[in-house]
Order: structure tokens, then C-alpha cells, then sequence
């Protein structure tokens, strides 16, 4: 069995349930979304201890409630992949317009190609909004010691797998940080041998709020297509064919300058306009 354990923010997005539908239908999979819970690294955590402690199941999988356009059989094939591999998720994006990078960490001059090949890739740090575990990885972390947190709460305690944490990147490299809970879950495991892995071949879509402009509609949308991404220190460098998507597929008329009748109609809104100052 699979336990989705989907962390859910303030609202489910409606294109995350018709995603989630196709794996709503199968038996194999199992869904107990967290809910009630301001803190991620606690909601996460009471997931992961209730799928280990209340339950026989074989993977935990982790699809937040903003996260879409995903495919079964893609999500079938990482679950099956954690099996062997630990932990295995998809790359998705930060919700940001103006900073737009993957939401994993990429080990330094590490290159990957979002195409075809299902091979999994071993990356430093993994984003747990779409990440399968193994059952094996949670048991380690508990088998070193980790006390149980609010035991007298019953069904609520938990174990803090994704406790935040200091990282020390080096001098010249960022020196001290603090890592997010999924990146301190991808420390804590890496020390126990489990290395966090990505399936390139897994394209989904992150949704959240951001300030839409007019200008906007002049943007260039590349269409979905292979491409590479490499990690630089602080910086991301893209390389892809270019494709774009079409003008149609935006709802856009093509062509840099509107038809005439258009134009036309234009110019004499703009003559009324003046007419009336």
C-alpha cells in the first residue's frame, strides 16, 4: 500500500484533485491528507509517524495540495522507484516570478536533463511537496534515538524527521544557513545512507499567489520540451531548444501589430476620447 500523507495549506487547488482523482481510484493507494497545522516540519512529521506507527504501508508519498498536473503512471513509477532507490520526487519550481529556480538543491556543477530518461539522479537536497519514501528510511532515523514528541496526544505525536536544522556550507560558500524541513529530512537521511534522488522525467506544475501585471502578456512562454539544468553556485543556467509556445495556445492573434478592424476601431475610440477632454 501507498500512503499519500498530502500536506494541505490553506485551500486544496481544485487542479490538484483532478490530478489526484486517477490515484483516488486505484486501492492501492491510500489518501490522509495533514490538515490543522501552521507548522510544516510538524505536519510533515505527524504524516510520516502516523504511516510508520498506524499503518503496513510500504511508501509514504507526499503530493501538497498546490502541486499539479501530475500523471499516475509517473507517480506510480516514483513510488515503485523508492522502493529501491529510498526517496525519489520530481522537480518542481519556486512560486516566484521574479526568482525562478527549482525548489531541490542541485550539488555544485551538477547538470540534469528533463527529458525522457526515468533514471533517477542523486541531487544534494529534495523538496517533499512531491516525494515518495521508503518505510526503511523513516525506521533509521527513529532507530537512532529520536524521542517521540507530544506522546500524550495519541495519534497526533510524531517523530521530527524534518526538524529545521544549521548547515554550514563552508567559508566563501554561504558559511552558516538555516535549511528548510525538507532539505534538513534530506540531511538527516544522506548521514543514515539514504541518498535523495529525482525522477527528470516528471514534469509538474506548482501553483500559489503572485502579483499578475499587463506586461505580462508580453512575456515569452517556452512550450514543454527536454532541457538541462545546471546548478552554479548561487545561479541556475538553462539550456533547451527554444521552442515556444504558439500565440493560439495563449489566446493571442498572431503577429506583432492587431488586424485592421481592430486598429481601426482603436483610433476611433482614441479620436472620442480626445473629442470629450
Amino acid at each position: 500500500m501507498i500512503y499519500m500523507g498530502n500536506a494541505v495549506g490553506r485551500a486544496v487547488e481544485p487542479m490538484h484533485m483532478k490530478a489526484m482523482a486517477p490515484l483516488l481510484r486505484d486501492p492501492k493507494y491510500a489518501y490522509f491528507p495533514q490538515i490543522g497545522d501552521a507548522l510544516m516540519e510538524r505536519v510533515r512529521g505527524m504524516s510520516a509517524t502516523y504511516f510508520l506507527r498506524h499503518t503496513d504501508a510500504d511508501i509514504h508519498l507526499s503530493l501538497d495540495s498546490d502541486i499539479i498536473d501530475f500523471k499516475k503512471e509517473a507517480i506510480d513509477l516514483m513510488c515503485e522507484q523508492a522502493e529501491e532507490f529510498g526517496i525519489v520526487g520530481a522537480v518542481y519550481i519556486c512560486r516566484s516570478t521574479a526568482r525562478t529556480f527549482p525548489a531541490s538543491y542541485f550539488k555544485e556543477d551538477q547538470c540534469i536533463e528533463f527529458a525522457h530518461d526515468t533514471t533517477p539522479v542523486p541531487i544534494r537536497w529534495i523538496a517533499t511537496g512531491c516525494v515518495a519514501v521508503a518505510r526503511r528510511v523513516f525506521q533509521a532515523m527513529v532507530d537512532t534515538g529520536m524521542p517521540l514528541l507530544h506522546e500524550e496526544e495519541d495519534k497526533r505525536a510524531f517523530y521530527d524527521f524534518y526538524e529545521t536544522m544549521h548547515y554550514d556550507l563552508g567559508k566563501g560558500n554561504g558559511g552558516l544557513i538555516k535549511l528548510s524541513e525538507d532539505y534538513s529530512f534530506s540531511e538527516r537521511a544522506m548521514k543514515l545512507g539514504f541518498q535523495s534522488y529525482i525522477n527528470p522525467a516528471i514534469r509538474v506544475g506548482h501553483v500559489g499567489p503572485y502579483v499578475h501585471r499587463i506586461e505580462d502578456m508580453a512575456q515569452t512562454i517556452l512550450a514543454p520540451q527536454p532541457l538541462s539544468l545546471t546548478h552554479v553556485g548561487k545561479f541556475w543556467h538553462i539550456a533547451c531548444e527554444g521552442i515556444e509556445e504558439t500565440p493560439e495556445a495563449m489566446g493571442r492573434l498572431k503577429g506583432d501589430k492587431p488586424p485592421r478592424e481592430i486598429q481601426e476601431r482603436f483610433e476611433k475610440l482614441k479620436k472620442e476620447t480626445a473629442d470629450v477632454d
